[in-house]
């Protein structure tokens, strides 16, 4: 996980900026991502505060995050200090992972993805969803000038101007989905965008 994607000291009202930010947006986009879920266990990679809790009501859940604060916060009874690219959990221990909003905070998405098959059981899926730029030239200087403005005002008045920096630059830390994420090891990869402009996309891998 990159050290500086650490929202701790924001941490009781970091899911309200961030629905904020997105309209209120995030809250369909975490519905749409957890219908793709099998029934069964699931291991919410990057919980936080949670803020997927109602869309996974009916699952068996794991609750896992580095940061205690964001997990003191966290509803689920499941709550486990970590970080994806070293997950501290057996073999075939999940139905399913889910990763909401985190994946560009990962130091190294390649360790991760073989973290998250090593604990998917067979037939199991990783459901991703996160945020890139536009693949239209247009749109995505359109995307790139809004994200600017946006995030470096939300991290002025938080006073926490480095971390919503960080957030700006890691929408292009990876090339688009459709580029940097393979099948690898897995038997299926489908990607959909949803969002204005594109720049939301979800991701179904399945083991």
């Amino acid at each position: 996980m990159n050290e500086s994607a650490n929202f701790s000291n924001i941490h009781k009202f970091y899911d309200f900026i961030n629905s904020l930010t997105t309209l209120g947006f995030d809250k369909s986009w975490r519905k749409q991502a957890a219908k793709e879920l099998n029934p069964g266990t699931v291991l919410d990679l990057g919980s936080g505060t949670g803020a997927s809790y109602s869309d996974l009501k009916n699952f068996d859940v794991t609750a896992l995050d580095p940061d205690e604060k964001m997990l003191s916060l966290n509803n689920f009874k499941k709550k486990v200090v970590g970080i994806g690219e070293e997950l501290p959990f057996k073999e075939n221990s999940f139905d399913n992972v889910l990763c909401c909003f985190v994946w560009r905070n990962m130091s190294d998405t390649e360790k991760a993805l073989s973290e998250v098959y090593r604990v998917l059981k067979p037939g199991g899926k990783f459901i991703l969803l996160d945020m890139t730029r536009p693949k239209n030239f247009f749109l995505k200087l359109l995307h790139k000038i809004g994200t600017f403005a946006l995030l470096h005002f939300v991290g002025f008045i938080t006073f926490n101007l480095k971390e919503y920096r960080f957030l700006y630059e890691s929408l292009d830390f990876y090339p688009q989905p459709e580029d940097h994420l393979t099948e690898d090891k897995y038997e299926n990869l489908l990607i959909h965008r949803i969002g204005l402009f594109d720049f939301v996309y979800l991701a179904v891998f399945t083991k």
